[in-house]
Parts: C-alpha cells; structure tokens; sequence
C-alpha cells in the first residue's frame, strides 16, 4: 500500500437528493479507512434515472460539492454532466462545480454514446479546464443498454479528442476486449472496478497499457472496498506498477500534490 493511502477515482453516494447523509459519509470513511483508503472521488448520487433532468444534475453536483465542504481532506467530486443539456447550462454547471468548487473532473454515464457528437462540447470543455473525464464502459453478455457505450466507442471518442485526458470505467466490465480497444489511445487510463476480480485481469492491463495507464476504482457501494482493493494488492505485478494504480495515477490526473490537496 502506498504510504500517504489510496486514491479512489470512482465511489457513488447511494442516498439521493441534494444533500448527503451524515450517516452516509461517516459509513463511507470507516469502511474507506479499513482499506487504506485516504481519498475518494464522488462521481454522483444514485436515484435520478440514466438520462437525468437539469434540475437532477444539479442536485447530484450540489451532493458532492456539500460533501467535499464537510469532508475536503477525503471527498473529491467530479462534476456529473447529461450531454442532451443545452451549453448554457453545461458552461455554467462546470463552472459553478469545478471553476467555483474545486471538483477535479467531469463524469458521463449512459446518458448518450460516446459516439455522440453532442460529447463534443463536454469534451471540449474539459481540455478549456484541464480536467480529465471518467466515462463508463462495459461489453454486456447480454444486451447491450440502448445508449451505453463500449471500449471501442470510448476509444473512437478519445482520438476525436486527444488532448483530454479519459478514464474508462469498469475494467472488468471491459475485460481483454476493452484493454485491446484502448492500446493506440495514450490518453486514456481504464479504472479497475466493475464486477467482481478475475484473475490476471489487472496484471494484463499493466501488461497491456503499463501502469500509468490503471488507476484503481471500487464502484462503492455497489462493490465492496476489500474486494476491489484486493485484486490490486494480490496482482502479480511489481510494487511500484501497485503504487501507481493505487495511488500515483490519481494524483498525476487531479493533481494533488500541485494544489497540496
């Protein structure tokens, strides 16, 4: 484990609404610091829908941003966009969550595909704020959701925009396939979560990408922190490659230690 802690780059809140819980956030560090998890990234509430309204996104942003004023020392927050939302908004919500308060990322769900060019102004708008965007990723065995996104589909969004630094969800969601998909996309780092270990998976990313392309996520509390922190620790990769996905990458990609944070 990295001496200063993990870094988490993809938790949720599971009450909904504007405000999280006490109970929540107190849950949420004791289990974290079991771990040795020292940061998380919030990425946004559950309740709202996968194509949420203007006035959801905003409660979900305003979730985070409370958490981080209560507990900045532990919870980041990456602000939540729909891409369907009119730029007025996308410019003044980015602005009001990551240019007013302090989060370090935008974050798209299955809202649209990455295919759409309607990412192109979120896209766009991260490289003016030199934030990275966390997008979800999956292959399904089943079918497919009607606007979720594959590897193959992230990785087409990250050549239309090569200057945005991506991180694609749910390496096991992703699988082989998925790191294949990504290899010629330098700017994009997958994250570990997503279903629970298989075995070699994270050792064949690093293989695969390199290290400083692997970044840890749990997905919790859909997933549990032990487990997710365990198919990072029990890998057979070297202790460094270990200190770069679970703590290193993140804060390269938030900059951390350039704000002190």
């Amino acid at each position: 484990m990295p001496a200063a802690g993990i870094i988490d780059i993809h938790t949720h809140f599971a009450t909904g609404g504007d405000t999280p819980s006490d109970e929540e956030l107190a849950t949420m560090r004791r289990l974290a610091g079991r771990h040795g998890i020292t940061r998380v990234v919030e990425l946004f509430n559950f309740g709202p829908g996968a194509r949420p309204s203007i006035a959801e996104v905003r409660a979900c942003n305003t979730c985070a941003l409370r958490a981080m004023e209560r507990m900045p020392d532990f919870v980041t927050g990456f602000c939540y966009l729909n891409p369907e939302h009119n730029a007025a908004f996308l410019k003044e919500e980015t602005q009001r969550c990551i240019g007013d308060g302090g989060m370090r990322g935008l974050k798209l769900w299955v809202a649209v595909k990455a295919t759409d060019k309607r990412l192109d102004p979120v896209m766009e708008r991260a490289a003016e704020l030199d934030v990275p965007v966390l997008h979800h990723a999956w292959y399904k065995a089943t079918e497919q959701g009607e606007f979720e996104s594959t590897p193959a589909e992230i990785a087409g969004l990250a050549r239309r925009h090569p200057q945005v630094t991506i991180v694609m969800a749910h390496l096991t969601g992703d699988g082989m396939r998925g790191v294949h998909d990504i290899l010629d996309c330098p700017n994009v780092l997958i994250d570990t979560s997503g279903g629970q270990p298989e075995a070699h998976l994270v050792a064949y990313a690093v293989k695969r990408l390199g290290a400083n392309r692997v970044i840890y996520g749990s997905d919790w509390p859909i997933r549990d922190f032990g487990t997710q922190v365990g198919r990072v620790a029990g890998a057979e990769i070297s202790d460094v490659d270990r200190a770069l996905i679970f703590r290193g990458n993140a804060e390269r990609i938030l900059r951390l230690k350039e704000s002190g944070a």
